[in-house]
């Protein structure tokens, strides 16, 4: 499990477990296309620090996470992914709402209106500090060194980026919140507001 601000409940961990599964798909698609400018496009903060193929070691690395009873902090890197992915993810998930009679979808064994990740980033992130590192090019005080790999393109193992390994986490202090997502809700997160 990801140590987030709180504590995710069954619905959340359904998003993120498809997320990773089908962010990691369509950027190993883009990346054997050769689509970078694509790439680019839909992960502009993630670009500037890994290449598709780096993008995806990190996507299976939170996918493990996410399945695990350990408890896991991420780093600024895994944020930046996690964030990136999320807001991909829902851009899709509600774009194909309309194609759907209920308007909603299947996300595990969840019937989901529309998501919002801009609510999830509030809800669920400490913070989003992981910019102001990608931005500065400094990561855990180490200087960055983006790339482009081209479609294809072998790197040899001492050109990969290191990808920070996740720390377990012993002492947990998340928030714990209500559902939200109820019967009968039509959007994630729900407040009940309308």
């Amino acid at each position: 499990m990801i140590y987030f601000q709180t504590k995710p409940d069954a619905v959340f961990e359904a998003i993120l477990k498809e997320a990773f599964a089908s962010e990691a798909s369509e950027i190993q698609l883009l990346s054997d296309d050769g689509a970078i400018d694509s790439w680019e496009g839909l992960y502009p903060e993630t670009s500037q620090r890994l290449c598709p193929y780096e993008a995806v070691r990190v996507l299976v690395q939170l996918s493990a996470a996410v399945n695990d009873s350990q408890v896991y902090r991420l780093t600024d890197l895994h944020w930046l992914v996690l964030y990136e992915t999320l807001k991909n993810f829902s851009v899709t998930h509600n774009d194909l709402l309309d194609d759907f009679d209920q308007h909603t979808r299947s996300v595990g064994d969840y019937q989901i209106g529309e998501v919002d990740s801009e609510a999830l980033v509030t809800i669920y992130f400490w913070d989003t500090d992981f910019f102001f590192c990608n931005r500065q090019e400094t990561w855990a005080g180490q200087t960055s060194n983006p790339r482009q790999c081209a479609a294809g393109e072998e790197s040899s193992p001492e050109e990969d980026v290191v990808i920070p390994a996740l720390e377990p986490v012993g002492e947990l202090g998340w928030i714990v919140r209500e559902p939200l997502f109820r019967a009968g809700s039509t959007r994630y997160p729900d407040y009940g507001d309308g």
